[in-house]
């Protein structure tokens, strides 16, 4: 029996080193410093201004207004975008609204990401992300502020949830009593207490988009969809962000430490993430683990 038990423990161990996607169990705080935001630049665009910020951090550049025009139409959030992105924020579908994680996450995977909706996620799940040095795009009220859910059916016949003041912000750091979020509407940094950020992100379900950038593109065009006047180019081409220069002396191993991730390993040593992540034969979600001995060259 005590074998026994001693199995489950390890199980339950190695089970919660792969959902925190960094090395070990889940460090009690995490912050992701490089991701950099921008104020939105229309009244309904902050899951677009998002995605585009969220991108950015992959080193994929993708403009807002583009990303924008790329959303499907329709006046069901969860199947695309609710009416005119210029109209005053604050109505809920069939008027003017935004857009739900669903079509968000699926425009992502067009563009090269391995991105994922997600609805009712938990605060593990969350803090698992950030660990790992995945950043988070959630759904909250307002400047993460309370709120109350309305049933609302479209006139495809689903039913969703909606609220006034839908917003989106991107989690970027955590710890014991705190959330770091950057706010599409303003692009600035901003912290709340835990107990303010989950009363907010409760509202429309604990809806996120996760996910990280699979692998280098060059020379891919995406063409768009464009039955809308807010957009000026129809297509777009991708770029990988540049590799940067090795750092000198840098040893031929390294020994993953506890808290340590993938993405930023490969900025201490001047290396690209997804060329270390090849290398060492690790795949999505590119989780390491303390003592595992990672080749740099």
């Amino acid at each position: 029996m005590r074998k026994f038990l001693v199995l489950l423990f390890v199980i339950a161990i190695s089970l919660g080193s792969f959902e925190s996607g960094a090395a070990g169990d889940l460090p009690p705080s995490a912050y992701i410093r490089e991701l950099v935001g921008h104020a939105q630049g229309y009244s309904l665009s902050c899951e677009s201004r998002s995605a585009a910020d969220w991108a950015a951090y992959w080193g994929v550049s993708i403009s807002e207004s583009e990303f924008l025009a790329s959303l499907p139409r329709s006046d069901d959030p969860e199947a695309g975008f609710v009416g005119n992105p210029n109209h005053a924020w604050g109505s809920i579908p069939p008027n003017s609204y935004g857009v739900h994680a669903r079509p968000v996450a699926a425009l992502l995977r067009e563009y090269g990401f391995q991105a994922k909706a997600h609805q009712g996620m938990s605060w593990r799940s969350l803090r698992a992300e950030i660990a790992a040095g995945r950043p988070v795009i959630v759904w909250v009220i307002g400047q993460m502020t309370g709120g109350y859910p309305i049933q609302y059916t479209a006139s495809n016949g689903h039913t969703t949830t909606v609220a006034h003041f839908e917003h989106t912000m991107i989690v970027v750091g955590y710890g014991p009593e705190q959330v770091h979020v950057v706010d599409a509407y303003t692009g600035q940094l901003q912290t709340y207490s835990l107990a303010t950020f989950t009363t907010s992100w409760k509202v429309l379900g604990r809806m996120a988009v996760t996910g990280s950038y699979e692998a280098p593109h060059t020379d891919v065009e995406v063409v768009l969809r464009l039955p809308v006047v807010y957009r000026r180019s129809t297509a777009r081409t991708l770029q990988p962000a540049p590799t940067p220069a090795p750092a000198p002396d840098m040893p031929e191993t390294y020994v993953v430490q506890y808290g340590d991730y993938l993405t930023a390993l490969a900025r201490q040593f001047g290396l690209d993430w997804y060329s270390l992540a090849v290398l060492n034969g690790i795949g999505y979600p590119y989780t390491i683990y303390p003592g595992q001995v990672l080749r740099l060259r």
